[in-house]
């Protein structure tokens, strides 16, 4: 009778330490993604989570889960792809660059003039506080700011690349709700602009337009759908459909990306093959170049990406433990370009 009690408490104690592994020991050992000889597991991607979750309530910020799981899950991939192509292009981080960043980061709203002894005191009180916060001892911070700065070198050493002056086009819009007047309105502009030749003239038109009809914000309307000159390349959301048209062209209805139950009607007033591009529309090519490039580079790399509904609810879970997430129920599953 004891030899049988026995084996039967070292069978449900088994079967005990078994269910422990695998509900809590082997899914955070499990890779996910794999680039080169370089992997990731599950338990990585959680603490690089737990890190965004943390700071964003340590400064803050909005933390959305749902969202955040597929950037860092890219993001990975992509700072690992530009870690092992760095030594090609001779880009260094080093220890003096992460020392600014940390120090700029925990500074940067220091009073100026202030003592540096108590700028010392307050960074490292400061800096303390937020390692604690998020989980993370100090080497692995700097780890992260290292691929930070990384990022930030190969941003700009690929936007170098980006022209200064680039096709660009003026145009204008308005919004109406599906429900209002369109064909008359459509009827309208048309037979308006059909008789602007130039620039001005189909700004005239348009503002008077926009000024009837349009459901827009009250400064677009104020400024009779003016919404300046967009270069070719930046994250413009209606790219095609506005490079498409002829000048003084009336669009066809393009729903609203923002509002289902709004159309957007465009119109371009002019054209400039090499216009001098605004800064805020270079920096948002280097972004976009950078892009590019690392979607390029995935060709050379073997990436390997593990994602599914089971991990990402795994994930959800592990959030929920540390703070208040906000899933996003609808986000498909991320498929991995090259995977």
């Amino acid at each position: 009778m004891f030899i049988i009690v026995g084996v039967a408490v070292l069978a449900v104690a088994g079967v005990l330490i078994a269910g422990y592994v695998i509900q809590f020991v082997l899914p955070p050992r499990e890779v996910i993604i794999k680039v080169g000889e370089t992997a990731y597991t599950r338990g990585d991607l959680v603490k690089t989570l737990r890190v965004q979750q943390r700071g964003a309530e340590f400064f803050g910020l909005e933390f959305t889960a749902g969202t955040e799981i597929f950037a860092s899950l890219q993001r990975m991939i992509e700072d690992e792809i530009m870690t092992q192509e760095a030594p090609k292009f001779g880009i260094t981080v080093s220890r003096e660059e992460i020392d600014r960043q940390v120090e700029f980061t925990f500074l940067a709203s220091a009073a100026p003039g202030s003592d540096p002894r108590q700028l010392e005191r307050d960074f490292d009180e400061r800096y303390r506080q937020y390692l604690n916060a998020v989980g993370l001892n100090e080497e692995e911070h700097r780890e992260i700011t290292r691929r930070s700065i990384l990022r930030a070198k190969f941003r700009e050493f690929i936007g170098e690349q980006v022209p200064a002056v680039a096709e660009q086009v003026h145009y204008y819009q308005v919004v109406m709700d599906i429900g209002d007047e369109i064909d008359i309105m459509q009827t309208k502009a048309r037979d308006a602009l059909r008789s602007a030749s130039t620039p001005e003239e189909r700004a005239s038109v348009f503002f008077d337009i926009v000024r009837e009809f349009s459901r827009d914000d009250a400064e677009t309307v104020r400024l009779g759908g003016d919404k300046g000159w967009v270069p070719m390349g930046t994250d413009f959301s209606y790219e095609t459909t506005v490079f498409g048209l002829e000048l003084g062209a009336l669009s066809n209805p393009v729903t609203d990306q923002a509002n289902p139950r709004n159309v957007i009607f465009f119109m371009v007033s002019e054209r400039a093959e090499a216009r001098q591009l605004d800064p805020d529309d270079r920096e948002q090519l280097k972004t976009r170049a950078l892009q590019d490039w690392i979607n390029e580079q995935r060709t050379n790399h073997e990436v390997f990406a593990n994602f599914n509904s089971d991990i990402y609810s795994w994930l959800i879970k592990q959030l929920h433990i540390t703070g208040v997430a906000s899933p996003t129920p609808t986000q498909s599953i991320l498929q991995i370009p090259g995977a």
